[in-house]
């Protein structure tokens, strides 16, 4: 099992990456890289993906870090069909309905209070959006407008608490935040020459009991999930950073 420390990090190395779309992080095959077949590359040796699924041409990723026990399962939207894993040539790009680890014929269930667009769960394991191309806003992309609880600063290292926004600032960010327009994070890396720069942790705790982290790169003043600061939200976010510090 990973450590709250290596969860983190490959969150971090898959939101980097080009590949996204596709779920696979690394390949370690002779040479180091992979090989053509047909129009799919083939992987040898032990391929390291993050857990991800496709349905309805969104692209969701596990939340394995958050409490779950309060969210309740919808009505079944569907099952996977495919598994990345299995296949030493794997189809891409992914498929509604395929999945990198998640075993073939696994149901698929919409979250109750939230947009199937924004969440699903599969058996007992939360999936949230990444990636939407039919969202405008971050509040299509992830359905949290009222329903967050508080917004603190967290370890990029181990994901611990460092600094809860005082109310008046989380009451702000609550706000402001869903309504930022929603830019894939393909588009934003390009702008942001790769997402360089000082990046913090934060992490929006839900009414529900659920959580959802996130990244703020402060040399771009940009999110991810992705989109800009608007300049008063971008000060908002430097003046809580330094209450952390803050004897």
């Amino acid at each position: 099992m990973k450590s709250p420390r290596q969860r983190i990090l490959a969150a971090f190395i898959l939101m980097m990456t080009v590949l996204m779309l596709s779920g696979c992080i690394r390949e370690r095959g002779p040479g180091g890289m992979p090989e053509k077949a047909g129009p799919y590359k083939c992987y040898y040796g032990d391929v390291d993906y993050a857990s991800v699924l496709r349905w309805n041409g969104i692209i969701y990723m596990e939340n394995s870090d958050g409490d779950i026990s309060g969210l309740k399962t919808g009505d079944k939207v569907g099952k996977i069909r495919y598994r990345k894993a299995d296949h030493t040539c794997p189809r891409d790009p992914m498929q509604d309905g395929d999945a990198t680890l998640l075993e073939v014929g696994t149901q698929l269930y919409e979250v109750k209070g939230y947009k199937a667009a924004a969440r699903l769960m599969a058996g007992d394991r939360l999936y949230e959006a990444t990636d939407n191309p039919s969202a405008r806003t971050l509040n299509d992309l992830l359905d949290i407008e009222g329903k967050i609880k508080t917004v603190r600063f967290v370890s990029g290292m181990d994901g611990s608490p460092l600094k809860d926004f005082t109310p008046e600032a989380s009451a702000v960010f609550i706000r402001e935040y869903p309504k930022l327009k929603y830019v894939p994070f393909r588009q934003l890396a390009k702008e942001t020459k790769q997402w360089v720069g000082d990046k913090y942790w934060l992490e929006l705790e839900l009414n529900d009991g659920s959580s959802r982290r996130m990244v703020y790169n402060a040399m771009f003043a940009a999110f991810h999930p992705s989109g800009y600061a608007t300049p008063e939200l971008a000060r908002l976010v430097e003046a809580q950073r330094k209450l952390i510090y803050a004897q």
